[in-house]
């Protein structure tokens, strides 16, 4: 989380040094924002059907080489707009996966009694690391370094936040599928089944359609 946030300042800032247009901070924020609509509900269905360690794995894997890449083409100076919206789309699948498996594994790992307060901790985080110290700590980041390679380094250290976030990750002990989860059931049936599910609670597709 606090890569993230160290991600939100290091991507704006990169764009502008590139492009100081504002369409082109549009244009990658919706390449950033488009993956992640489009493939969430795969990420889902993938985060039922296998061990969600190593999606969570992949998906710190995913993210950790787009902004390895970002990191070097910035520090080196080749980085050009187009490189920058391709990985940001890069970036934006591994948050599709990441994210239904996240939320999926607290209820394996965490007793049902202490679900309140693990969720009440993870609200407490959250936003504290993505939207405080992170963007704070993005912003040391790129100022402490030259003008063309601070943001660059912020990518690169956001990079190394995801491997760690692996190793912790390949460190839980195997979760053993449950009996009756799905295995060889369609992936569109599946979707299909998590929207009639999400629309027949009113509590569930209201608060998503507030948020969109």
């Amino acid at each position: 989380m606090l890569g993230d946030g160290i991600f939100f300042v290091a991507i704006a800032w990169q764009t502008y040094r590139l492009s100081n247009v504002p369409t082109a901070l549009s244009l990658v924020g919706f390449s950033w924002s488009l993956p992640m609509v489009l493939f969430v509900l795969v990420g889902g269905v993938m985060s039922d059907r296998f061990d969600r360690r190593w999606v969570l794995v992949t998906a710190d894997a995913i993210r950790g080489v787009s902004l390895t890449l970002m990191g070097l083409l910035a520090i080196t100076g080749m980085m050009e707009l187009w490189h920058l919206v391709a990985l940001a789309a890069v970036f934006g699948v591994g948050q599709a996966f990441f994210g239904p498996a996240i939320g999926a594994i607290v209820p394996d790992i965490v007793p049902k009694h202490l679900l309140v307060e693990a969720n009440s901790l993870d609200n407490f985080v959250r936003p504290m690391a993505e939207r405080l110290v992170g963007p704070a700590l993005g912003g040391f980041i790129v100022a402490v370094g030259a003008p063309d390679t601070g943001a660059g380094l912020a990518f690169l250290i956001d990079a190394g936040t995801f491997v760690i976030s692996a190793l912790v990750v390949l460190n839980m002990a195997p979760i053993p599928k449950q009996a009756g989860e799905p295995g060889t059931r369609s992936l569109i049936r599946e979707i299909r089944e998590g929207v009639s599910f999400v629309r027949g609670r009113t509590w569930l597709w209201a608060t998503l359609v507030s948020a969109a």
